[in-house]
């Protein structure tokens, strides 16, 4: 049974009582007039609760200890089963209740955590995306650059300091993948003047690509 139907229970038991719980405050929603889906949870527990404090001579049984609690129980209830079971219910109810919540908690978290993970996903295929894209085009000009990489440790600056990032990619993108100045044999393609001049062409188009 769920807390709210517990409780539900629970208040419709103390209510069918009230011609003698004349000293105990007063229980003032009619709860016969609702369902366990309508009924005014807070007004109902914030009642319960008074008159179980009461029962057990406390200012608030919600402060108590649940040991504690069963204790006067066992000391005074033995015999008056009818009481000993409102009591004993009400403290079922409240662990039910904080159960619950954070049963709810968790899965507020879960969503959370999940939602969370889902745009880092989202975000980490759209930068994918544009690192082939625009190291496709890059690419697609024969520069002496490694345009996937420098377009991917672009994108990783990018995250942490957009305006830096840019500044440097349209002045110096041989920050992000060096200037490929030896073949495969490991011959001299590019001198340090020519490797000079490759980088300023590439911050050129890079400028005009508008990334």
């Amino acid at each position: 049974m769920a807390a709210k139907d517990m409780l539900y229970v629970l208040y419709k038991k103390l209510y069918e009582q009230r011609a003698v719980l004349t000293a105990a405050p007063a229980l003032t929603v009619e709860i016969t007039q609702y369902t366990p889906q309508n009924f005014p949870v807070e007004l109902v527990e914030k009642e319960t609760s008074a008159v179980v404090s009461y029962l057990c001579g406390l200012t608030d049984v919600n402060a108590a200890e649940v040991k504690d609690v069963v204790q006067i129980v066992q000391h005074n209830y033995t015999d008056q089963p009818f009481w000993r079971d409102v009591i004993l219910d009400y403290l079922e109810y409240k662990l039910k209740s904080q159960a619950e919540s954070i049963y709810n908690r968790n899965i507020e978290l879960l969503k959370e955590t999940t939602r969370v993970l889902n745009e880092i996903r989202q975000e980490e295929n759209r930068r994918k995306e544009l690192v082939k894209a625009f190291g496709d085009k890059i690419m697609e000009q024969r520069f002496r650059v490694d345009g996937y990489k420098l377009m991917h440790s672009y994108f990783t600056m990018y995250r942490k300091d957009a305006k830096k990032a840019y500044e440097t990619l349209i002045t110096n993108p041989a920050y992000f993948s060096p200037i490929i100045t030896t073949d495969m044999n490991g011959n001299t393609i590019l001198t340090p003047n020519e490797a000079i001049e490759e980088n300023a062409k590439i911050a050129k188009f890079l400028k005009a690509l508008k990334i």
